[in-house]
């Protein structure tokens, strides 16, 4: 959604990525899954490539909760609420950061809403 809603094409996230247009391609087919680090380098190139692209991810990504509906906020309190994200993602074990991936993947693969993710409880 991120993607088309910014009109950045695969090859142009292929370059700013390092990631390959066919890794990319196959990814958003759902043919091939990709690791947190070629997440985190196609995230950090959507928003390099258009600026405003992460936070809109982020956004999409916890549904506008949780640390605020960023269509109501402005952006430095955006971007407050990016910094506390990524303190509390820093802050978790790798056990607990594989989990969070797992939980977040089942929401985008099964549009699980929050409210059924509730008894989902990270240990750190």
């Amino acid at each position: 959604m991120t993607i088309e809603r910014y009109g950045i094409s695969g090859k142009q996230l292929s370059k700013f990525s390092g990631v390959s247009e066919n890794h990319i391609s196959e990814f958003r087919r759902g043919k091939t899954g990709i690791s947190t680090e070629v997440l985190w380098k196609l995230i950090e190139a959507m928003d390099e490539i258009k600026p405003g692209a992460r936070a809109y991810f982020c956004n999409r990504l916890t549904g506008g909760q949780g640390f605020g509906n960023s269509s109501q906020m402005s952006v430095p309190k955006q971007l407050e609420s990016l910094l506390n994200m990524q303190i509390l993602v820093d802050e978790l074990s790798d056990d607990s950061l594989a989990l969070l991936l797992m939980v977040v993947a089942a929401r985008i693969k099964n549009g699980v809403s929050s409210s059924h993710a509730k008894g989902f409880e990270l240990i750190g």
